[in-house]
C-alpha cells in the first residue's frame, strides 16, 4: 500500500495493546474515571483479549510517521 500522506511504501503489520487491553477511538482520551463509551465520537474498535495481546491489521509509514488501520 502506498502512503495517502508521502506516496511511500508502507509496511504491513499489526497495531497491538498491551495483553488484554482493547483499541477505542474518541475526539479525545476519557480520564480513567469516565465511561469511555459516553465520550464524543467513541468508536470501539477491538473487544477485550484477555490472555493475549489485542490486534488490528495495520499498515506503517516508515517516512513519515503514519499508522493507517481499518476496523
Amino acid at each position: 500500500m502506498m502512503c495517502p500522506k508521502c506516496g511511500k511504501e508502507m509496511r504491513k503489520g499489526y497495531l497491538f495493546s498491551s495483553k488484554d487491553g482493547a483499541f477505542s477511538f474518541a475526539s479525545e482520551v476519557p480520564s480513567a474515571l469516565e465511561n469511555a463509551k459516553n465520550v464524543d465520537g467513541f468508536v470501539k474498535l477491538t473487544g477485550l483479549k484477555v490472555g493475549g495481546r489485542t490486534s488490528v491489521k495495520a499498515c506503517c509509514c516508515d517516512a513519515c510517521r503514519t499508522i493507517i488501520i481499518q476496523y
